[in-house]
């Protein structure tokens, strides 16, 4: 018993350390007291902190965070969509922000706080904006829970794609998952350790915590599965193939710019994302596709084996587009995966 309560708290201790270091560094370099508030339940999306900040005029200013461990060009989008959907004044606490990576969050007018001292605020009359401090020596994150591990996040996909699946069998869920039949029991193993599923006996096994669960998936996918699916980027030799091509019958998929353009019809792709087999040389020739490190088409390996319930079934499901969209961290993108996320991943998360 003392175990697993050890591990269902763990992620929320290194995140209380993640948030104390910062808070330290943040009043040692501006000079500016932090105080940390209980969070008080608002809503279905809750931060991982209340921080207020005592300005030097007027009313101190209260800010509601989202802490990560850290944050990376491909995991930038999924951070800074996390913390909007609190609608409330955010801000990002995380390890360490680079310079460049700050004038990133700058540009997105995203507020940020991290254990070196590095800050941007912009909330008048409250201005912080400091950068190029080193990262300081302090113990990093611990080993990462095998759920959120390659093998693990493809069970966690499907789980999450299918709200009955987790009732069912482990055979059919590894199935759906595309795994093997032992991944599923320390999957579920880790689940209930870090206190995303609960087994309610009679009445079947459970997931909780859906949308905390949920953007963990959406950080470790792009950073542990997203780059061990890639196959290559090609050039295309004709305009437009991608609206030509019957997809059901190649057996590969729509992800990403391409299918948040047929969702939405709120962007015009300029990458096109497409899952596929492994093993992709005759779709390539059916296609005309010519290989170019620096080509527009990208190609990534379907991991998943289930139907998705929707009518769209040319296009990955919608919480892999939405993976996708945020993983460029481009700001059209973020606004598209911002549809696609109220329009469908919202109604499923509800199912859970």
């Amino acid at each position: 018993m003392m175990k697993k309560q050890k591990n269902t708290t763990d992620r929320a201790t290194k995140e209380r350390e993640i948030l104390n270091a910062a808070k330290l560094a943040f009043e040692e370099t501006t000079g500016l007291c932090i105080k940390i508030l209980e969070v008080e339940p608002t809503g279905k999306i809750q931060p991982d902190a209340v921080l207020q900040i005592n300005a030097p005029e007027g009313k101190p200013k209260k800010f509601y965070a989202g802490v990560k461990g850290f944050i990376t060009n491909a995991t930038l989008g999924h951070a800074a969509e996390q913390i909007r959907r609190f609608k409330k004044p955010g801000i990002l606490v995380t390890r360490h922000v680079t310079p460049p990576m700050a004038e990133r969050l700058k540009g997105l007018n995203l507020a940020f706080i991290d254990t070196a001292g590095n800050a941007y605020i912009n909330d008048p009359p409250l201005f912080v904006y400091i950068t190029g401090r080193k990262k300081k020596d302090i113990p990093e994150a611990g080993r990462i829970a095998r759920a959120f591990r390659p093998t693990g996040l493809k069970v966690v996909f499907a789980l999450l794609c299918l709200p009955e699946l987790v009732k069912a069998p482990y055979r059919d869920i590894a199935k759906a998952a595309n795994v093997a039949l032992g991944t599923v029991g320390w999957v579920m193993y880790d689940l209930k350790q870090l206190n995303f599923l609960v087994d309610r006996g009679k009445h079947g096994r459970k997931l909780i915590n859906v949308d905390k669960l949920l953007d963990t998936w959406i950080h470790a996918y792009a950073r542990e599965l997203r780059p061990k699916l890639y196959i290559g980027r090609y050039d295309a030799t004709r305009e437009k193939w991608w609206e030509k091509t019957d997809w059901q019958k190649t057996g590969t998929f729509l992800g990403g710019e391409p299918a948040a353009a047929r969702l939405t019809a709120y962007l015009k792709p300029e990458t096109i994302t497409v899952y596929g087999p492994e093993e992709i040389n005759k779709f390539l020739l059916k296609n005309h596709l010519i290989k170019n490190p620096q080509g527009k088409v990208e190609i990534y390996k379907t991991f998943w084996r289930f139907d998705y319930p929707w009518n769209y079934k040319e296009l990955a499901p919608p919480l892999l587009i939405y993976a996708d969209l945020i993983a460029t961290a481009d700001d059209r993108n973020i606004e598209t995966a911002r549809i696609i996320y109220d329009q469908y991943i919202d109604r499923f998360i509800e199912k859970h």
